[in-house]
């Protein structure tokens, strides 16, 4: 409700940008009605078929996960967990040691360790006194509870460890990864210091994946939404330094049926060269 009040204020302060928002309301609203989900379903299974991936093995192992245990059933999930139980799937691929950018709750940390039972998994976030882990995903208000939930779920699984620092770090690491999550903040500098960290500590035949990749963002911002992921991997392609592969990010009609603000998530392989 006072969500909607806020609205309502800020609305009434700018009455001239009201019928521009009702038109593009409307044009969102008719895009969404004629989605074809299917369409879309084809086009992703297409996608993880160019990559050697079985989006629909990756689509039963994940439910039988969730199945036994349900807390991971949330309004976050998305086709970025399907990517994982794919690649866990794969008979191509030796996975035994995982990096993950941003704990957050300690959900995702969970999911990888019953998708990769035999690696070690190690996953990062800022101290709880940092005051960006403070101010953002609203936990200013409860951030000690919210890191003892997240610690009590990591504490389930031995082969999860939890580091506390920033990630901007890594540059000073020397370890190796199979697969690397980057999951922090998505805007710049900081998500294009992780990925040229990253693209130092992957295996050789290893995967980084990036989160919320917009290919077609006007404005960005420092933590949520930016084209700092994109267009760090786009230079280090024509770089001829890697390789990418975008994945729709969700495949619902609401969150998918705008182009210019679908989410991707970018699946990254260095070249071998380098």
């Amino acid at each position: 409700m006072s969500n909607m009040i806020n609205m309502l204020k800020h609305n009434l302060k700018t009455p001239h940008k009201i019928p521009v928002k009702l038109l593009n309301k409307i044009i969102y609203l008719y895009k969404k009605k004629i989605y074809k989900k299917e369409k879309f379903e084809d086009k992703q299974n297409k996608i993880f078929q160019k990559v050697s991936l079985k989006r629909e093995d990756g689509i039963k192992k994940l439910k039988l996960i969730k199945d036994k245990f349900p807390f991971l059933l949330r309004e976050m999930s998305s086709e970025h967990e399907v990517l994982f139980s794919s690649l866990s799937q794969s008979s191509n691929l030796q996975i035994n040691k995982i990096l993950e950018i941003g704990t957050f709750d300690g959900a995702n940390s969970f999911l990888l360790s019953k998708l990769f039972s035999n690696a070690v998994i190690e996953t990062m976030d800022l101290a709880k006194d940092d005051d960006n882990f403070k101010n953002f995903y609203n936990r200013k208000e409860d951030v000690d509870s919210f890191v003892v939930n997240r610690n009590n779920l990591l504490s389930k699984n031995k082969n999860i460890y939890f580091l506390e620092k920033s990630s901007i770090n890594l540059i000073n690491e020397e370890k190796k990864y199979d697969l690397i999550w980057i999951d922090g903040a998505h805007g710049y500098p900081t998500v294009c210091i992780d990925i040229i960290n990253c693209l130092k500590l992957i295996n050789t035949n290893g995967h980084i994946m990036v989160d919320d990749i917009y290919p077609n963002k006007i404005k960005s911002d420092e933590m949520y939404d930016s084209v700092a992921g994109f267009e760090t991997l786009e230079e280090l392609r024509k770089a001829k330094i890697i390789n990418f592969t975008l994945i729709y990010k969700r495949l619902d009609s609401k969150n998918n049926c705008e182009p210019k603000k679908r989410k991707f998530v970018a699946l990254v392989k260095k070249n071998k060269s380098i």
